[in-house]
């Protein structure tokens, strides 16, 4: 276990055997949130990244979770029906 401080602007250093064994670089995302006095960062998948990037645009351009539900079982049909045509 290593003991680390905040900087006057928040930021804290992940040691580097941590950064090593989790596989994080300049690169990784971290979700940062507090749960039970505790700070916690995660590593963010790609995906969830990228999930999370088109989720805050939708919501930039007012379109609600339905909105976005109904639009993916559109695409979902589409798709179905140019990848297994009817009679085939």
């Amino acid at each position: 276990m290593e003991f680390v401080s905040p900087t006057p602007k928040g930021q804290v250093t992940i040691p580097k055997p941590i950064r090593d064994a989790l596989g994080l670089t300049p690169k990784t995302k971290l979700r940062v949130y507090a749960d039970r006095g505790r700070v916690v960062l995660e590593p963010v998948s790609p995906l969830d990244s990228l999930l999370e990037e088109l989720e805050a645009e939708a919501r930039q351009k007012g379109y609600t979770r339905e909105d976005l539900e109904r639009e993916v079982e559109a695409v979902r049909e589409q798709l179905i029906k140019k990848l297994y045509p009817a009679g085939d």
